[in-house]
């Protein structure tokens, strides 16, 4: 029998040359890249999933309010001056140099919103002064009316709807506005306080229309005429779409919001109104806004 004398066949291990070694590190680096970049990707769409409700919202807006209304009690850590001169720009129709304040706050501070109560205060001064002149305009005798008309203007009109509006605000940004960042980018919302700030620039440009010019004209917007409810009609659109003009602008101010023309959209309802009121007016039915917001404030006491 004849015996074959060949070597037996033993397994061949072959010596990865530098090219091979590059090409397996690459792959490998590529597959965890890219299970990373998936778990991030992932990660923000669990953001998008779990958005916060405006109850959240708001519930985390009152840590955020208490140092700031401590601070409103400290007059004389207050910056007045500069507060002034932002009145005056959103006075002179330059809301842009405010909002650029805002935005040397973030590059300086790492934040956009105001840390000085200053203007806050003193639009809630403003207020008081107006609703006394409205008072007196409306000849009120009784020295609770001047109390309630004040606390409707500040309380209620400013504070009440003002932390309202801020809270849907902030919300809508965060929720439907805000552009999601990637894996290099941080993902930013928006700062509930700012959102106030926003709320307070766009209540003083409808403060001068609806309360200080509105003041000048009451004698002739509470009348009973065709006219009467032109004017005060076209003042109250006015101070409205002011305000949400306003309220456009600073949304618009934060780089990583988009589509914030959104806030835009009551301003062409209150333009439709407007037109409205005009028609019924011919037809003869006068709404008049003036004597309808005089009738809900005051009613309650009586004046004369």
């Amino acid at each position: 029998m004849h015996l074959s004398t060949s070597p037996p066949m033993l397994p061949v291990h072959h010596r990865k040359g530098p090219l091979q070694f590059e090409a397996s590190a690459a792959a490998s680096t590529s597959n965890r890249h890219g299970s990373r970049g998936g778990r991030q990707r992932e990660a923000y769409d669990d953001d998008d999933d779990e958005a916060e409700s405006l109850g959240e919202v708001w519930a985390q807006s009152l840590p955020l309010m208490r140092p700031f209304l401590r601070r409103a009690f400290l007059f004389n850590q207050m910056d007045f001056e500069t507060a002034l001169d932002e009145m005056l720009s959103l006075c002179l129709g330059q809301p842009g140099r405010v909002f650029k304040l805002a935005y040397y706050r973030k590059q300086t501070k790492d934040r956009w919103s105001r840390d000085d109560p200053a203007f806050a205060v003193l639009q809630v001064a403003f207020l008081l002064a107006a609703t006394v002149a409205t008072g007196a305009a409306l000849r009120a005798r009784l020295a609770l009316t001047y109390v309630y008309l004040a606390i409707a203007a500040t309380l209620v009109h400013w504070l009440a709807c003002g932390l309202a509006a801020t809270t849907l605000h902030a919300w809508i940004a965060n929720k439907f506005l805000r552009e999601r960042g990637w894996s290099h980018s941080v993902d930013q919302k928006v700062e509930w306080l700012y959102a106030f700030d926003v709320h307070c620039n766009a209540f003083f440009v409808y403060f001068v229309c609806a309360y200080v010019a509105h003041f000048f004209l009451l004698p002739v917007s509470l009348g009973h005429s065709f006219l009467a409810m032109l004017v005060a009609n076209a003042i109250h659109a006015s101070a409205f779409s002011a305000y949400f003009y306003i309220t456009h602008l600073g949304f618009r101010a934060l780089p990583y919001l988009r589509r914030t023309e959104v806030f835009l959209y009551p301003v062409l309802f209150a333009a439709l109104l407007f037109a409205l009121s005009i028609v019924l007016g011919v037809l003869g039915i006068k709404l008049n806004a003036a004597r309808i917001a005089i009738a809900a404030v005051v009613a309650p006491l009586t004046l004369y």
